[in-house]
């Protein structure tokens, strides 16, 4: 049996580099740097005194560009093995080190078609090479006569259609960008201008590190205001180091820019923080130095393992564990993280029970008795009632607050949840609204007697509507409380409904109307300590009763929020005639 030799069309790789694997052409500038800091480290690592690493980009712009590292260099042979050989690592086994070299050059085909790298290694120092490569896939290597430096220098000309990525200060950016906490410098430099520090470590400490952190992030991150803090990121067992900075500004939960900056080996790796970060912690901007996890082909996101699970717990507890620390140290500002977070951490601490003991004391919620916080709830030792309609809610808080019964307008987004969770947590009783709790929060009518008769008027006038009349006594700003039937609402949808559907339509609905409870029926609250029921109480007669009680009801509809048709504004406006007509 023959064996065959695998062949590459380099052609092709390039279209899957450009097209698939990276993300931007600019990522060619991120390989050569790895390339050149990996040759940095391991001259480091050979030669104790050398202290001076640096790289440097040289352009001539839109047409050519210049890198050049002191780094390690390579020699002839490995210039076969390593950069002529594609997938090939002078790296692969030792975990010190992230770049590729064969592959990291190849990218630069995606801007140039051609590339000339001279070189001189430490390990043969008598000796320099250079290599001059095609983007057809051809190349040469020979010996270079000259005296040229330890390290690599490659060079290439700029692919027509892609000068945008030959200039200076394009360059600059990006390398910044790539390597801000590289800790050699990367210099960038074009005829007629002044060398430019690309990755430059912004500010100094002076002994306040706060300053010199916060600082640090808003330059990196370009925002117009300081964040409100930073949060040391410190791995325990060694995963991971950084900062994590707190927005100034609201965001979403689930929308929004979330960008972060994540290095691996203080080079970039991504700006997509999903995989690396809690997703509760969407209030926070990070920058991120790891240099044990593993990087994805492309070098743009992390392999999923049980090493990037263990990284992002760890990352989970430093911020969770900050928090906390805030709720004894510093309880103002964790109150102002939960004011200007409040609507999306309360989304999150509905799931989340740690979120939730954390920032819970902290949320304001609008209740019978004012505004309170998370904190008073819990502490509230009785039940705890909600309503989720707003309207329900603003025309019976006066009662509860009377009857010194604690209800939560749960009618904002979050709230309903919050409550439920607290109570999942055995923290407090919770329980909805309904009728009979309203019912029993009223206060009972003494001399009932008193209002047999108008009682009987309205009870006739309001049966039409599926309304019955209670007598109570409450706060005596009200005359009357509405309290909706949900059978009664969903009856009075229908009859709307088959008014206006024709006949198929109307059978249909008939048949909804069959499994509604005859019996059903909302109810009017009179107020007998208000004192416009206690002139009616005084009325004889039955007509002009009827006709208030039909105002009233549809009175009590509209200063509850309730839904108001033509049909009761018809009727509201019918009596309103008939007592002007009277002289009332």
């Amino acid at each position: 049996m023959k064996d065959f030799q695998f062949s590459v069309d380099l052609g092709g790789m390039i279209s899957i580099l450009s097209e698939h694997l990276y993300s931007s052409p600019d990522v060619f500038l991120r390989e050569l740097i790895q390339n050149g800091a990996d040759a940095i480290s391991m001259r480091r690592e050979q030669e104790k005194a050398f202290k001076d690493g640096e790289i440097n980009i040289t352009v001539v712009s839109g047409k050519s560009l210049t890198f050049t590292d002191n780094g390690i260099g390579l020699t002839e042979d490995e210039i076969h093995k390593f950069v002529s050989v594609i997938g090939q690592s002078s790296k692969r086994g030792d975990t010190s080190y992230i770049g590729r070299f064969g592959i990291g050059l190849l990218s630069c085909f995606i801007v140039t078609d051609e590339i000339v790298m001279r070189s001189r290694s430490l390990k043969n120092s008598a000796c320099a090479v250079e290599w001059h490569g095609f983007a057809d896939g051809r190349y040469s290597v020979t010996a270079l006569d000259e005296d040229i430096p330890a390290g690599t220098q490659i060079m290439f000309s700029c692919k027509p259609g892609n000068e945008r990525y030959f200039d200076a200060e394009r360059l600059t950016e990006k390398a910044r960008y790539y390597a801000l906490p590289l800790p050699y410098p990367i210099f960038v430099s074009e005829q007629g201008r002044e060398r430019v520090q690309a990755n430059v470590l912004f500010g100094s400490r002076d002994g306040n590190t706060r300053k010199f952190m916060l600082e640090t992030g808003k330059t990196v991150f370009g925002t117009d205001t300081d964040f409100i803090d930073y949060i040391p990121l410190e791995s325990p067992t060694g995963l991971f180091s950084g900062a994590a900075y707190i927005l100034p500004y609201t965001v979403s939960a689930a929308g929004g820019d979330k960008r972060h900056r994540i290095y691996l080996k203080n080079l970039l790796l991504t700006e997509n923080g999903s995989s690396l970060l809690p997703e509760w912690a969407f209030f926070v901007r990070c920058i991120i130095n790891t240099y044990r996890l593993r990087p994805t082909a492309s070098r743009e996101d992390f392999y999923k393992d049980k090493l990037l699970e263990s990284a992002k717990e760890e990352i989970s507890q430093c911020i969770a564990e900050y928090l906390e620390r805030l709720s004894f140290s510093d309880s103002g500002l964790l109150a102002k993280i939960g004011e200007l977070h409040g609507t999306a951490l309360k989304s999150i601490a509905c799931e989340n029970e740690r979120i939730f003991d954390i920032f819970m004391p902290y949320f304001t919620f609008e209740t019978s008795f004012g505004t309170l916080t998370g904190e008073d709830i819990t502490s509230h030792r009785r039940t705890v009632f909600y309503t989720s309609d707003i309207d329900t809610f603003r025309q019976i808080r006066p009662i509860f607050a009377e009857q010194d019964i604690l209800l939560v307008n749960a009618g904002y987004v979050h709230v309903k949840e919050l409550l439920l969770f607290a109570s999942k947590q055995g923290i407090i009783d919770v329980q909805p609204l309904r009728e009979n709790v309203i019912e029993d929060s009223l206060g009972d009518c003494f001399n009932e007697d008193r209002y047999e008769k108008l009682l009987a008027v309205f009870g006739e006038a309001l049966s039409r509507y599926d309304c019955r009349v209670v007598m109570k006594s409450f706060t005596e700003q009200l005359a009357c409380l509405y309290s909706p039937n949900a059978d009664v609402q969903l009856k009075h949808d229908i009859e709307r409904s088959k008014e206006k559907g024709d006949e198929l339509f109307a059978d249909m609905l008939d048949a909804f109307s069959e499994e509604i409870d005859e019996d059903a029926a909302s109810v009017l609250y009179l107020n007998c300590a208000n004192s416009l029921i206690n002139r009616l109480s005084e009325v004889d007669d039955n007509e002009k009763l009827s006709t208030f009680a039909q105002i009233l009801y549809v009175q009590s509809l509209i200063s509850g929020g309730y839904p108001v048709y033509s049909k009761e504004m018809n009727i509201m406006n019918d009596n309103l005639i008939k007592l002007i007509e009277w002289g009332i």
